[in-house]
């Protein structure tokens, strides 16, 4: 069984003291003493900015699909006392390249603190992770979506991500994809979960895991994309409603059954770990071809995308043809639309055709 050591401390607080600033009215000049102020060209001249265009481009808009809501402009952004050293929005744009050798696929992701929970000062509750396998040939993601209702889901969350991204390239080692026990991995990440809360949460030695879970929870999806061929093979496992999907030709193609697609009434209840599900873990597979777009998602993009039909998914699918700027793709993780207030999550992959050798 692959075991996992993650060191949970925080990390050192380093302070960054203000520096002492004195104005320059405290220590006037004395009027007797001449002061010789060389000129420089262009200061001080009104003439000088309107007749020479700026060194500089480019200008930010935050997006709105549809009516944005109040929350967009009136929610005053405050910290979560409890959780200093966690970041509010995290940012990863990069180029897989295996060895140094041709560049394989374009990932972006961003995790964001959602209008709610800032706010009303609570930590960011979503997390992911990625990591390639030693041998360069799968690239692992996983994107995880701590419940709100426990005050410790974002550690759930990390855990999920970042302990059940290294399980799955342990078992990557010996295993393929198709055979992967998504089951076993899920009984596994719960454990962690488990041991970590018995550690940690104050008189949790003895906690069953029924009470876990009332502490910190979260749902958690995963996928295996391989890279040896210029269609990406992408085996998905997950529980709860964090989606992956891809962003093809004809729009968004669902790996897993659409929340709430066919329900007069919308439901919020998910499955979540460190409840392991009694019915199977479903295996999902696809191919993504140069063009398309795996997406991994937590619900707070999942839910204002639904289907991908409306204009959610008209505007995502715009945005997302192509690699974006890393804040860019952030921006647009980030996209305004009332109602909507929820922590946002994704990881995006675009495999890159092969260069003829």
């Amino acid at each position: 069984m692959s075991t996992v050591q993650s060191n949970w401390d925080g990390l050192p607080v380093v302070g960054y003291p203000d520096a002492d600033g004195v104005p320059t009215d405290v220590f006037p000049l004395p009027a007797e003493v001449p002061v010789d102020i060389p000129e420089v060209p262009g200061r001080h001249r009104a003439e000088h900015f309107e007749s020479e265009p700026p060194a500089w481009a480019g200008q930010y808009l935050p997006y709105s699909v549809g009516e944005p809501g109040r929350a967009a402009t009136e929610v005053v952004s405050v910290p979560d006392p409890e959780n200093w050293h966690r970041r509010d929005s995290v940012i990863d744009g990069f180029v897989v390249r295996p060895e140094g050798g041709p560049p394989l696929a374009e990932v972006r992701a961003a995790s964001l603190r959602g209008l709610s929970h800032r706010a009303y000062g609570r930590t960011r509750q979503d997390e992911y992770a990625y990591q390639l396998t030693p041998d360069g040939r799968h690239l692992v993601l996983c994107v995880a979506d701590g419940l709100s209702s426990g005050s410790w889901s974002h550690y759930a969350a990390e855990v999920a991500a970042r302990t059940g991204v290294t399980l799955l390239v342990n078992a990557l080692a010996h295993t393929e994809p198709a055979e992967l026990d998504w089951d076993r991995l899920m009984r596994e990440v719960a454990g962690h979960i488990v041991a970590f809360a018995r550690k940690r949460v104050p008189g949790g030695a003895e906690l069953e895991v029924s009470e876990v879970a009332e502490w910190m929870s979260t749902t958690a999806v995963y996928a295996v994309a391989a890279l040896g061929d210029e269609v990406m093979d992408v085996h998905v496992g997950s529980v709860g409603d964090s989606s992956a999907w891809v962003l093809a030709e004809p729009g968004w193609v669902p790996m897993a059954d659409v929340k709430n697609a066919d329900a007069d009434v919308h439901s919020s209840a998910v499955g979540a770990l460190p409840l392991v599900p009694a019915q199977p873990v479903v295996r999902r597979h696809a191919q993504v071809a140069p063009g398309e777009v795996l997406v991994l998602m937590s619900d707070g993009v999942g839910d204002p995308l639904h289907n991908g039909t409306g204009e959610v998914g008209r505007f995502l699918a715009h945005s997302w043809r192509n690699p974006p700027d890393d804040l860019a793709f952030a921006a647009q993780v980030g996209f305004h639309k009332r109602s909507y207030d929820d922590d946002r999550t994704v990881v995006a992959v675009w495999p890159l055709p092969r260069l003829p050798r």
